[in-house]
């Protein structure tokens, strides 16, 4: 059984996905250091096996006992990488670590500075078919909770999901209470690092820091102001055609595949002035009630508090002309079309394999009957 499991628990938007990338491109050199690294998407279809569905990105029956063979049958380390995991409630945060038993859970949470993680999580709810402005979003979670009394019943308020995700003390009592001390938090470290700092912080933890491992090449999926303004028009005419069309369509093909290209010549989404200035505030309160926790971090606490001054470039989507969204909206038209083009040619291509081995097999068949004649 492995003797220890390094749960990475998130949180979103806090280079989860390049140290995923990182983990999935040294598996064998990270099994050569003692370390078991599961294979691409099983923690997310594993806990979703074990818990109920938190979001897997595949189909997760039987995928639980398929992580629990592959631990029991590993006597070093494991590292289980699955940014959901941050949000838990307590009871299935016992249930998760008492399955991972008689293994030693360690948590650890990757964390980034609030400035830039508020645009990235926007983001995140419009590739899964939100319409909320870049205004409304920023506005709920950079200010004070208005209480119960206040609030418009069934008003569209974003705050709660945010800082399920994101109160970084909050999250950490959670699992202090199911692991103990056992906690690591791993800043990621300023705007313009190189990616290769997280990477070090992270290594460090699993205890692999004096390994050499091959560095992911990694491809940002953000997309700039102008794009993310055509993304969330593009929601409210496509409300009605589902999940799967919002999943593949919407965040997998236009953004991911298309708009993404573009987002170096775009200004990024930013906060104004007085709302950085909230989200400082509320960023020194979390190092603060962090430092208290007495929690082991490995980079600095000081990288998550952002900047005093708003960064250059960044805007509120709604300035965006129409001209500007037309260019994304003619650059997001020409990528849909080449997309499609490449599943159509590849669809074709699988078509005639198909019937290429369906005739192949009519053909053997026949070939066996004579034979046997």
């Amino acid at each position: 059984m492995a003797r220890r499991v390094y749960l990475h628990i998130g949180t979103m938007k806090s280079a989860t996905t390049y140290l995923q990338q990182w983990g999935d491109l040294n598996r064998e050199a990270l099994a050569e250091a003692g370390v078991l690294w599961p294979e691409r998407g099983l923690p997310f279809a594993a806990v979703n096996d074990l818990l109920g569905k938190t979001g897997a990105r595949r189909p997760s029956e039987g995928a639980w006992a398929g992580l629990d063979a592959q631990l029991r049958q590993h006597a070093g380390d494991a590292v289980v990488s699955n940014e959901l995991l941050a949000m838990l409630g307590p009871r299935r945060i016992s249930r998760l670590v008492g399955a991972f038993a008689p293994a030693e859970v360690h948590v650890v949470l990757t964390a980034r500075d609030l400035a830039r993680v508020i645009p990235s999580q926007w983001q995140t709810t419009l590739k899964n078919g939100s319409t909320l402005t870049w205004a409304q979003f920023a506005t709920a979670i950079c200010s004070d909770p208005v209480k119960p009394a206040q609030s418009e019943p069934g008003a569209d308020d974003p705050s709660e999901w945010f800082w399920r995700r994101q109160d970084l003390p909050a999250i950490l009592r959670k699992w202090q209470q199911a692991v103990g001390d056992r906690l690591t938090v791993v800043t990621v470290p300023p705007a313009g690092s190189p990616p290769q700092i997280v990477e070090a912080r992270f290594a460090s933890v699993i205890d692999v820091g004096g390994h050499a491992f091959a560095p992911p090449a990694y491809a940002n999926s953000s997309v700039g102001a102008y794009s993310a303004e055509l993304i969330r028009r593009v929601n409210s005419q496509t409300a009605g055609l589902g999940s799967e069309y919002q999943r593949m369509g919407v965040r997998n093909a236009l953004a991911r595949l298309v708009l993404a290209e573009r987002a170096s010549t775009e200004p990024r989404c930013g906060l104004g002035a007085e709302q950085l200035a909230w989200v400082r505030r509320r960023a020194l309160v979390m190092v603060a009630e962090l430092d208290q926790l007495g929690v082991w971090v490995v980079g600095e606490l000081d990288d998550l508090v952002p900047n005093a001054e708003p960064s250059d470039g960044g805007i509120d989507p709604a300035v965006a002309s129409e001209a500007d969204l037309l260019e994304a909206a003619v650059f997001g038209l020409a990528g849909m079309a080449r997309v499609h083009t490449d599943v159509r040619i590849e669809y074709e291509q699988l078509r005639r394999d198909h019937d290429d081995l369906l005739e192949n097999r009519e053909r053997l068949l026949t070939a066996t009957v004579l034979e046997q004649r």
